[in-house]
């Protein structure tokens, strides 16, 4: 899960990845859920905006030019 911004621009993006040989990072977008969904599956509660928790963008963010992933 990624979350970014604060107030009425924080968004959030988060996957649920399986632990297996076809779960490639060329499929990410098929992982995509919810916060929520996070949240319904570990009991825990994440410090997100309600309006974020409940978004699914359509695909995975692009990655920022320079970005180490580390």
């Amino acid at each position: 899960m990624i979350i970014r911004g604060i107030g009425p621009g924080e968004r959030a993006i988060a996957w649920i990845v399986p632990n297996r040989q076809e779960a490639k990072r060329g499929h990410l977008d098929r992982y995509l859920v919810t916060v929520a969904e996070i949240e319904r599956v570990t009991g825990e509660k994440i410090p997100v905006a309600d309006y974020a928790k409940h978004e699914k963008p359509a695909r995975s963010w692009l990655i920022p030019r320079g970005c180490d992933k580390g």
